[in-house]
């Protein structure tokens, strides 16, 4: 079993400390890093939470290509269409390595508006794109419904988990075995302070979620995953 190892960066990761953080990240064998889509933070409202293209872009300008970055997961019913295009997925299609994660939301950690976009014609127009192919962009989608994962395999993409079960990590795993040349990783999110119980056959990308907290705790918890 080959698993890769990325962080999903936490609300306030850019607000102290963040080119210390950096170098940290950039000393260890970390895949990918990756930022969230949410307009307030999870960890409580009262706390600070980057903008996603600021955030990508802060980033693309300290890694220097020795870290892919990535998003997980872009809201797609957030924004209307052509914005959610214009102001974000093209922004995103230009980044080399990209690994762009794409899901339709809920209302678990915030309220936001929900323009019903088309799914399919979102991940058609994705791959459609002279940047995906240009820049060797990674797509995935996040979701358990049976539409979402018909369309995984339709369209030969990755396939996330948002912590869960391992149940339903096999059934991901079934479904991923079927690909072929999938544009995209199986991948898992699970919170880093919570130790895996998932073994798996396949190679498969292992997000641990990171929470908001001092330099120090930061350090330890990089340590901790990567030892």
């Amino acid at each position: 079993m080959k698993k890769i190892n990325s962080v999903l960066l936490p609300g306030e990761f850019f607000k102290t400390g963040f080119l210390e953080k950096i170098e940290k990240l950039k000393s260890i064998e970390v895949d990918t890093l990756y930022l969230f889509d949410h307009g307030k933070n999870p960890a409580g409202k009262d706390l600070d939470v980057y903008k996603l293209i600021d955030g990508i872009y802060k980033l693309f300008d300290v890694i220097n290509d020795q870290i892919n970055l990535g998003v997980c997961v872009l809201n797609t019913n957030a924004r209307p269409y052509q914005e959610l295009f214009d102001k974000y997925i093209y922004k995103l299609l230009e980044i080399k390595n990209l690994k762009l994660g794409i899901g339709t939301g809920d209302d678990k950690f915030e309220k936001r508006p929900n323009f019903s976009n088309d799914i399919e014609k979102i991940i058609d127009e994705i791959l459609d794109s002279n940047k995906f192919r240009q820049n060797n962009i990674s797509l995935f989608m996040g979701g358990d419904s049976e539409k979402k994962l018909k369309l995984i395999k339709k369209y030969s993409i990755g396939i996330n988990q948002w912590m869960g079960t391992k149940k339903s990590f096999e059934k991901k795993e079934s479904i991923f075995t079927q690909i072929e040349n999938p544009r995209g990783n199986l991948s898992l999110c699970q919170r880093a302070d919570i130790p895996s119980f998932f073994d798996s056959e396949l190679s498969y990308e292992h997000i641990h979620i990171l929470k908001d907290s001092n330099r120090e705790i930061f350090f330890e918890t990089i340590d901790n995953i990567f030892r």
